[in-house]
């Protein structure tokens, strides 16, 4: 982590390493069925690694509402909320119409919550061609967004991955 947040870079390299170790990176990566869950839980370790287990939670709730995030990381600096999407072509329906409402959440975040330092979107994709994944990100992320991909999350399998964030 550096003074303004984490690096996505840095955390698609050393995420890509982990899941490459994982045993289930085979189903996981080569199926057409989101895993959202094994994600988060598989981010975890990425994240201990340089902030303490302590530091990373599973039950952040948006300010002045019920909704969830999936993951944040507290630091001395402010939290850091993220979100993960898994897509896969043909199943997505009701997931695209809802992103882009919690893309907004977590721009309003970084814009008007002092607690917050920054938000990170992990956006995974299954069976959608390059260009598609590529004018989808180009849709969501737009402004201030810093974007890694989409990328395969290891290259011999055909999951791809972008990595979002905005920060103070």
């Amino acid at each position: 982590m550096r003074k303004k947040g984490i690096k996505i870079k840095k955390l698609f390299k050393k995420f890509s390493r982990h899941v490459a170790s994982c045993e289930s990176a085979l189903w996981v990566c080569n199926i057409d069925t989101a895993f959202e869950s094994w994600f988060r839980v598989e981010l975890c370790p990425v994240l201990c690694f340089k902030l303490g287990f302590n530091s990373i939670h599973f039950k952040y709730t948006y300010p002045d509402s019920n909704d969830k995030a999936d993951l944040y990381v507290e630091t001395p600096r402010g939290d850091i909320v993220f979100e993960l999407k898994s897509f896969v072509s043909g199943q997505d329906a009701n997931k695209k119409k809802e992103y882009p409402k919690q893309i907004a959440r977590l721009e309003e975040l970084v814009h008007n919550l002092s607690g917050v330092l920054q938000v990170i979107t992990f956006t995974t994709f299954t069976g959608y061609s390059e260009a598609y994944m590529e004018s989808y990100c180009k849709k969501l992320f737009g402004g201030s967004w810093k974007v890694l991909g989409p990328r395969k999350l290891i290259k011999k399998y055909p999951l791809y991955v972008a990595i979002t964030s905005m920060t103070k």
